[in-house]
């Protein structure tokens, strides 16, 4: 892969504004559990992600399960 979604959207005139995103954690599925190698009913890290444009429009949307002993999370602040 050569360019990142957000170099390839800005590229087509898609500017992204805003971004909502919900982290959560619960047990994994069976599907999960063999994708991710852990026993089922483990608990996992989720991820919901929608990217919006300058318009409103939704321009990604993601749905992640990651391992919590493998995945980190940093937020940034800043004062509006």
């Amino acid at each position: 892969i050569e360019h990142g979604l957000y170099q390839v959207l800005r590229s087509r005139g898609v500017t992204m504004r805003v971004a909502k995103q919900r982290i959560g954690a619960r047990k994994a599925s069976t599907e999960e559990s063999g994708f991710l190698e852990i026993d089922k009913g483990s608990a996992v890290l989720t991820m919901d992600r929608t990217a919006f444009d300058s318009s409103g429009r939704a321009v990604e949307y993601g749905h992640h399960c990651y391992r919590p002993d493998l995945y980190s999370f940093e937020v940034t602040i800043v004062e509006k």
